[in-house]
C-alpha cells in the first residue's frame, strides 16, 4: 500500500507541473452573472470587472455576452489597478534573442530561416493566419494578404531575430521551432494582428508578450480589419476541434504520462 501512494502522490506532482502549461488564466469577475452587478465599473464607455489572484484585487476589460448572460474578459492577459491604470507585468526571464538570416516563407504564420548555418522551419508563436497551402483546406480569405505580409516584412527587414518564450515549448511535433519573431525591433506577431490578418490563437496568459498581442487584436477587431470585416463568419468558421500545434505536443505528452502511470499502478496491484 506504502507503494501504491507513494505512485498517486507522484502522479499528482507530475498533474501539478503540467496543468499550468496546458490552461490559461482563468476565473470568474465578481458579479460575472449580474449584467447591472455594481462590482463592474465603467469608464469612458468600457466595462471593467475584478477578480483577486494570490490575494491581491486586480481589474480586466469585460463585456456583456447576453447569450450567455454573464460578463467575459475580453483581454485576460491586460490588468489594471485600481484606478483602472494598466499594470505592466514584468516578465524577468525572457530568452535572448538570436539573429537569423530569412530563407523562405511558407504561409503568413510559418517561415524558413538560417540560424548558426542551419536551416530552420518557425512556426510564429500565439496567432494563426488564414489558411493558404493547408494540404485539406481552401484558400482562406486574407490568407494571401496574410502570406504576402510576412514575406514583405521578412525580405525587407535588415534584422530579424527569434525569441523563445520560457512559458512555451521550443518545438511542436512537426520538428517546427515556436517563437517570437522580431523584425527590426518590431514585433511581427503583433503587426500581424493589428492589420487583421491573424487572430491569437491558444495564447496562454503567461507568455511574454501575451498582452500585446491581445491588445493588439482588439484594435483590429475595433476597426474591422481584414478577417474582423465579418466577424461572426469569422468566429463561425473557427469553431473546430483542431488543437493548435504549439499545445498539441504537450497535451499528448500528458497523455502518454499518464498512461505510463497507470500502468505502473495496474503492476503493483497485481503484485
Amino acid at each position: 500500500m506504502k507503494k501504491i501512494h507513494k505512485i498517486i502522490i507522484f502522479m499528482i506532482l507530475i498533474l501539478m507541473f503540467m496543468y499550468p502549461r496546458v490552461q490559461a488564466h482563468g476565473g470568474n469577475i465578481t458579479g460575472w452573472k449580474d449584467k447591472n452587478s455594481d462590482k463592474i465599473m465603467e469608464q469612458n464607455g468600457v466595462f471593467y470587472g475584478y477578480h483577486k489572484q494570490e490575494g491581491k484585487r486586480h481589474y480586466h476589460e469585460v463585456q456583456w455576452n447576453e447569450e450567455k448572460q454573464k460578463w467575459e474578459i475580453v483581454k485576460s492577459a491586460v490588468y489594471y489597478d485600481e484606478n483602472l491604470k494598466k499594470i505592466n507585468l514584468e516578465h524577468s526571464e525572457k530568452s535572448e534573442k538570436m539573429q537569423v538570416q530569412f530563407s523562405e516563407k511558407v504561409d503568413g504564420d510559418t517561415a524558413k530561416f538560417d540560424l548558426n548555418s542551419q536551416k530552420i522551419t518557425v512556426r510564429f508563436l500565439g496567432i494563426d493566419t488564414p489558411e493558404t497551402v493547408h494540404p485539406t483546406k481552401e484558400e482562406e480569405p486574407f490568407g494571401k494578404e496574410a502570406s504576402d505580409f510576412t514575406e514583405k516584412s521578412l525580405k525587407n527587414a535588415s534584422k530579424i531575430e527569434l525569441q523563445y518564450d520560457t512559458h512555451a515549448s521550443k518545438m511542436d511535433k512537426y520538428e517546427r521551432h515556436l517563437a517570437w519573431i522580431w523584425v527590426d525591433d518590431v514585433l511581427l506577431q503583433e503587426e500581424l494582428l493589428k492589420n487583421g490578418l491573424a487572430k491569437t490563437y491558444m495564447l496562454q496568459d503567461n507568455y511574454d508578450y501575451a498582452g500585446v498581442l491581445q491588445e493588439a487584436e482588439q484594435v483590429a477587431k475595433g476597426e474591422k480589419k481584414g478577417i474582423w470585416e465579418n466577424e461572426k463568419a469569422v468566429l463561425e468558421e473557427k469553431q473546430e476541434n483542431n488543437v493548435p500545434v504549439e499545445k498539441e505536443y504537450e497535451l499528448e505528452m500528458l497523455g502518454l504520462i499518464l498512461i505510463f502511470l497507470v500502468g505502473i499502478i495496474v503492476k503493483v496491484l497485481k503484485k
